[in-house]
């Protein structure tokens, strides 16, 4: 009898060998580090319709050209370093479960975001609100995938963004949004850090194969 193919365990280890190297979590904590370090930056800006106009659109043109190339930067350096050591291996496509659960994280932090700004000034509950919420999502998705995956820097990950959450909730006056892009810019901060790391552990683990020619 033939042994039989465990297609979920194919799959594993195809999402594994893309995130071995650390550049995925380079490429996430870019992403969020970037992306809310420039909303950041342009809401701190003074008010005025010039400001106004920068602040609406050219945030939002600046944090496009960002998030393309932390992506294209991501894909280079994957072509360039990653794959001629270890070999190419297709990404599985996701699952409509996989989707769906993506889809249902952005909605709760949207809607712990917009319960924030829609609660009187004078309402504290919401704010609250915001900043467990999103540690929670970001943090449980960080550790469930360190669990699946067996990759320790995403549990440490994980468990920093709840703590840091817990700080800024009991120890700071950042609650809702400004509590939200704090955290964001930490992580985002402290994944770049722990996967360019990891990338540079991969790399003198992993050399190329004309490196090892004597």
């Amino acid at each position: 009898m033939e042994p039989t193919v465990d297609l979920d365990e194919i799959t594993l280890r195809a999402q594994r060998h893309w995130i071995e190297d650390g550049s995925a979590e380079l490429m996430l904590g870019l992403l969020m580090f970037g992306q809310m370090g420039v909303y950041m930056t342009a809401f701190a800006l003074p008010e005025g319709p010039v400001m106004d106009f920068v602040r609406t659109f050219g945030a939002q043109a600046l944090v496009l050209a960002i998030t393309l190339s932390i992506v294209f930067g991501f894909k280079r350096l994957k072509a360039r370093i990653t794959f001629p050591r270890t070999g190419y291996v297709a990404i599985p496509k996701p699952t409509w479960k996989y989707r769906f659960s993506v889809w249902g994280v952005f909605v709760l932090i949207a809607g712990a975001l917009s319960l924030t700004e829609l609660q009187p000034s004078g309402t504290e509950r919401a704010s609250w609100i915001a900043v467990p919420a999103f540690a929670l999502v970001l943090g449980g998705a960080c550790i469930g995938g360190g669990l699946k995956y067996k990759q320790p820097t995403m549990l440490w990950e994980g468990f920093f963004t709840v703590l840091l959450a817990v700080y800024l909730n009991l120890f700071t006056s950042l609650r809702g949004i400004d509590g939200v892009a704090v955290l964001m810019i930490l992580v985002g901060s402290f994944m770049a850090i722990m996967g360019g790391f990891r990338l540079r552990r991969f790399l003198k683990t992993n050399p190329r194969p004309q490196e090892t020619e004597a």
